[in-house]
């Protein structure tokens, strides 16, 4: 299978990086321009280049439930089926009472909101665009659309620190500043998601901090010391942004998103040490440990000096009791709507108007997401949901577990393991919140997904001194090298003929 070309690339990038600039693509026209590019991305890589999907069989399992019961919940059934569904009778009630003799007649489908459930499964597209077409990108490619996110984070980042400072605020919101709360959303409209995003971005950082300090192949037609100073630039900057993220990540006062960021980038300094492809010798694999020491320690001191109280404030015991006890309420209330709808579900997308009829007391107000993707997914489609996460979070896990054992040394491995580092945030961000339903998180989250599961490795791509397992011969233990290679950055000397 043929890597995708620099034009689909260009487009695959600037199809992620505007997702996030309209209130991360959460309103109508907006996602459908997302599904409309969608739609010409997957025709490119299905009907133009016939590209087969090159995932692992859980992964395959999985996207294919979701993408098809979806649609089951749409097929209509018999008015008499209808009305015996589990959680329907209620409505059956209301259509005696209210529907007219024609209308009480007409057959209906398993979703009690079908205009719902269309909405949410033509919003499954980006995703799936996003998954496939990062799978699709040379190594060079999927290298460059990682710091091409991570740049936009860090430009992201740089917008909601200026919003908290004394001259910002106002203007920089964009209209998205939530009442009361004087805290960095970038471009979002919610400070829990732009946190999600931030935190799925520094474990990739780390990953091309680690990537860049390779001992990979040097070009010849360039001096060793100007390929130092670029690298070293490079990291320098790279460093600064991530450094960036995380204090930006702060002051988003997201409790939620603080903890996962944190988690994932323990979790960097820790796997990426494990992995086989982190280099040679014990200081270089070292190296990521190092990266998010240092960040968590300069984070922390440019915290302070800035002003850590509002945040800490957040953290209270009497704030923390009482979001604990509002999420409880949404959590209990979700769960038995779930269980009413089982085992069919309610409808995909459909939470927002059947979730009333459970609502309790203690979660006063509009609810319209259980701030529990889990939750939320098995009320809505029922005994499907647990197969599909768990099919999901098998092919993640297996995944990763085969990253960290890949032999041969392929230096772009170290960005696969970071980038599934990066799903890492999100997984856990949506316990506790729903930020996987904003099109620019899920988009990015698929985009990282497909990073993971890229299967093209450049045989090229391997340590100095190393060959690829298919291609090592056994040499005589006395013969020597043939061929004498030239000092690195010196051209060859051609021969004098007489």
């Amino acid at each position: 299978m043929e890597p995708a070309g620099s034009t689909f690339f260009y487009f695959l990038t600037g199809f992620l990086l505007l997702a996030p600039l309209y209130k991360a693509g959460n309103r109508p026209v907006p996602l459908l321009l997302l599904e409309l590019a969608a739609i010409g991305f997957l025709l490119a890589i299905f009907a133009v280049h016939r590209a087969p999907v090159d995932l692992p069989r859980a992964m395959r399992w999985a996207i294919g439930l979701l993408l098809v019961y979806p649609l089951v919940q749409l097929i209509p059934l018999p008015v008499s089926v209808w009305r015996i569904l589990p959680g329907h009778a209620v409505y059956g009630m209301v259509l005696e009472k209210f529907a007219t003799q024609d209308g009480l007649g007409l057959a209906r489908p398993i979703s009690i909101i079908p205009s719902a459930t269309e909405y949410g499964w033509l919003a499954l597209l980006p995703p799936l665009a996003c998954l496939l077409a990062a799978m699709r990108l040379s190594i060079e490619h999927a290298a460059k659309l990682l710091l091409a996110m991570v740049v936009f984070a860090g430009g992201e980042a740089l917008l909601g620190l200026l919003q908290i400072a004394p001259g910002g605020g106002g203007l920089l919101y964009f209209g998205n500043e939530e009442l009361g709360l004087y805290a960095a959303i970038g471009t979002f409209v919610n400070r829990n998601h732009f946190a999600a995003m931030l935190a799925m971005v520094l474990p990739v950082t780390v990953g091309l901090l680690v990537y860049s300090l390779r001992p990979g192949l040097r070009r010849l037609k360039r001096s060793a010391r100007k390929v130092a100073s670029e690298a070293a630039a490079q990291r320098v900057l790279l460093f600064a942004t991530a450094l960036m993220i995380l204090i930006c990540l702060v002051f988003t006062k997201s409790r939620t998103g603080i903890a996962c960021s944190i988690v994932g980038l323990a979790c960097s300094g820790i796997v990426l040490v494990g992995a086989r492809a982190a280099g040679e010798g014990a200081a270089r694999t070292r190296v990521a440990s190092y990266i998010v020491l240092g960040l968590v320690a300069i984070a922390g001191l440019l915290g302070l000096a800035i002003g850590l109280g509002p945040v800490i404030a957040g953290f209270a015991s009497d704030s923390l009791r009482g979001s604990a006890d509002f999420r409880a309420a949404i959590y209990v209330a979700t769960l038995n709507g779930a269980i009413e709808f089982l085992p069919f579900g309610s409808g995909l997308s459909t939470f927002a108007g059947v979730f009333p009829q459970f609502q309790i007391g203690d979660a006063g107000g509009y609810i319209d997401y259980a701030h529990n993707d889990y939750l939320q997914a098995l009320m809505e489609l029922g005994l499907a949901a647990p197969v599909i996460v768990g099919l999901l979070l098998a092919a993640y896990a297996m995944r990763i577990r085969e990253l960290l054992h890949a032999e041969g040394g392929r230096s772009f491995t170290l960005l696969q393991i970071g980038a599934g580092l990066g799903m890492l945030p999100m997984i856990l961000h949506s316990v506790f919140d729903f930020g996987l339903h904003m099109p620019a998180n899920a988009m990015w989250f698929a985009a990282l997904a497909g990073v993971m599961f890229h299967k093209m490795v450049d045989p090229k791509e391997h340590f100095r001194g190393e060959r690829p397992k298919a291609t090592q011969r056994k040499l005589p233990h006395a013969m020597p090298s043939p061929v004498e290679l030239p000092p690195v950055g010196l051209p060859p000397v051609p021969e004098r003929r007489a």
